[in-house]
């Protein structure tokens, strides 16, 4: 999972969460089958299938840690 706090351009348009309307700091997480999913910061979550492994991969960071829970890694990265 990493952060991705700037607005997230999908396809020529900002996303926003369909729940609460954000638009920006989004935790994605890429899971082992390889689907993309968003967590907005109320806490909503969403797969987004126009994206995938390849696209997390480039714009995220090196592996810091693995977590073992979704909880253990929203803790890590301060939500």
């Amino acid at each position: 999972m990493m952060r991705w706090q700037q607005p997230l351009v999908i396809e020529g348009a900002v996303r926003t969460c369909s729940g609460c309307g954000a638009y920006r700091d989004w935790i994605v997480f890429c899971l082992r089958d390889e689907s993309i999913w968003l967590r907005c910061r109320a806490g909503h979550e969403t797969r987004e299938p126009s994206l995938d492994a390849a696209w997390y991969n480039r714009n995220s960071g090196p592996v810091d840690r693995w977590h073992p829970t979704l909880e253990d890694g929203l803790r890590h990265l301060g939500h």
